[in-house]
Formats: C-alpha cells, structure tokens, sequence
C-alpha cells in the first residue's frame, strides 16, 4: 500500500472552500489507490492495540505457503507498521478477493486499523483527527465504507472515561446511517473468568451500548481470533457499502472537524474529563491540548475550566467516579 503526502483533489465538486481540508496536516496518510469499488472495513478501540487485522494477515500468509491464501489471490500488502507494533497511525492493508468469492468475487477488500483513542503518544483530538481526516479524503475519492468494527477488550475491569469517550465519538462517527454495517466486538476472553466476561457483556450490550445495539449494530465476541475475526469480514461483506455521518459532514456538508457531531462530542467529553473531581489541577499538557486549533474551546471556556480546579483543589474527591466497576453490578 502507498501512500503520498496530502493533496486537495476531489472527486466531489468544489465549492467556494472546503472547509474540512484545513483540518488535514502535512504528512498525513492518503489512500493513494483508492477505487470507487473498493471494499473498506474500518476498525477502531478504545484502547492502543495491536493491528486488529493481525489474525486475517498471519492466515493469509499461512495458508498461502499451503498453496492458497485466505482470500486466495495477489500477495497481501505489506502493513506500515507491523502485526507486532502498536498502531498509533492509520494503516491500511489490501486483499484481492478469490473469483468464486460468494458475494463479490474478484474485489478488492480494504483493511483500515486507526489508532486507540487512549493512546499515551497521542491526544484524543489528534487521533480524532486523523480518522476524520483519511474518511474524509477517501469519501472525497468516490469510495464509501462497507463495515465498521469497534474493539473492546472484556478484561477490562471498568467502563473509564476514556472508554466513554471512544464509544460516544464512534458512534457519532457512524450516525444512523451506518450503524447497520456496525459490529461492536469483543476480545481477549482467554484472559478472564467465563461468568465476569458474560457479565460484562451484558452490562455493554444493555447500557453502555444499548444506543447503538437497539440502532442495530451487531455484536460479535473475539474468543477464536481467526475464525471471529474472519467471520466479522464476511459478515460486513454481505451489506452494500454507505457514506457514515463524519464523512457527509465533512465533505458534503463543508463543515469543520470540531462542528460535526462527533467533534462537538468529543468537545464535551474532554470539558467533562477535564472537569472532574478527581483531578485536582490541569496539566500543561492538557492546556495545551484545550488552546489546540480547530476545537472551539476559547480562552473564557479555558479560564472557567482552570477556576474550576482551583476550587476543588485541596479537596477530597466524592465517593462517585466516573469509572463503573463490571464486576459488581452499581448500587442502586
């Protein structure tokens, strides 16, 4: 997979100004090849992981040593970053679908792993950013997404704000148009207790992601990597591709990244993790992160949120969190 430095062109007409292109950073990844046909299946967390597509590469691989690949046909490109490395960036993997592929033989699939929204080398906006950016640029190309995965790891112990944080802005990312090409998944089952896991299963699917479950997103557990993991692509293959909601915003709507819905989410979330009690001051670093461009968070909003934690410094933090325990079920 190549790719080149970011560049305006579109396929979409242009108007006066495109907005969102002022949100694009030099260096950022462009899906150089993209085909207006092409299969896309965006993966993202709520945790740094690994590239999510792992399971699929290494079984292609095998099998291709075994005369034939998974999805038999060219050789799989190569991922930017590795099966063993993090991903902080978006990568993005290739695979030619067989000619005697059931639904769309002889396509081009499109793997695209985006980094965790609790990355310690990145920001929550930054990372925003750039998934909002490479949908943008793609849709902006012709392309339209076909599946979206969110990954969840089970052995989680609490539902935290960073956790939160990742569903609301991915969920806003979809809007209803797309949460029917959604599957919400789990993974890392090996890790913990059958009964905690299937506890907290249900507490995600009946209140955490009670929204976007009853919007009729899919739920999928990750318990056999290859087979699950294989079985979420075929599944998603089966849908006809659509535009999500961040993208006809951007794009179609000639908005900013902060004044989509999942910007001015993601807005909210960050004022409310700022202002916790269980903070006592702000950190240059998330000052920083507030006077940052794009966001309309100005200097009155900054000053009140800096008031707010002189006041409750020195205090004792209330007997609330924002974080829910999955293993207890929350007093009543």
């Amino acid at each position: 997979m190549s790719f080149r430095p970011s560049e305006n062109t579109s396929n979409h007409a242009k108007g006066p100004s495109r907005k969102w292109e002022e949100d694009v950073k030099p260096g950022d990844p462009v899906f150089e090849d993209a085909r207006i046909d092409d299969l896309i299946i965006v993966s993202v967390t709520s945790i740094p992981a690994h590239n999510h597509y792992a399971h699929v590469l290494e079984a292609s691989r095998a099998r291709q040593v075994q005369e034939k690949a998974l999805y038999c046909g060219s050789e799989i490109m190569k991922v930017n970053h590795g099966l063993e490395s993090c991903t902080r960036h978006i990568s993005v993997t290739t695979i030619q679908l067989p000619e005697d592929h059931q639904v769309w033989p002889g396509r081009r699939l499109v793997l695209v792993d985006t980094p965790g929204f609790n990355d310690s080398d990145q920001t929550e906006r930054e990372t925003f950013r750039r998934i909002s950016t490479w949908l943008a640029q793609s849709y902006d190309k012709g392309t339209k997404i076909t599946g979206l995965v969110y990954l969840h790891a089970i052995n989680q112990t609490r539902m935290t704000a960073a956790a939160l944080l990742s569903y609301d802005v991915f969920h806003s990312i979809c809007g209803r148009n797309a949460v029917s090409r959604v599957v919400m998944a789990t993974s890392q089952w090996d890790t913990i207790a059958l009964p905690i896991g299937e506890y907290r299963e249900n507490e995600l699917r009946t209140r955490w992601w009670k929204e976007i479950m009853d919007q009729g997103a899919h739920y999928q557990r990750i318990e056999e990597p290859l087979r699950d993991i294989v079985g979420i692509v075929e599944h998603l293959l089966a849908k006809h591709a659509v535009s999500t909601q961040i993208q006809e915003e951007l794009v179609d709507m000639d908005k900013r990244i902060a004044e989509t819905e999942a910007g001015k989410k993601l807005t909210g979330r960050l004022e409310r993790m700022l202002g916790s009690p269980n903070t006592d001051h702000l950190s240059q670093e998330k000052e920083e992160e507030l006077k940052g461009s794009g966001f309309p968070l100005d200097g009155a909003l900054l000053d009140r949120v800096k008031s707010l934690f002189r006041r409750k410094k020195g205090r004792n933090p209330p007997s609330h969190s924002t974080h829910q325990d999955f293993d207890h079920p929350p007093n009543n």
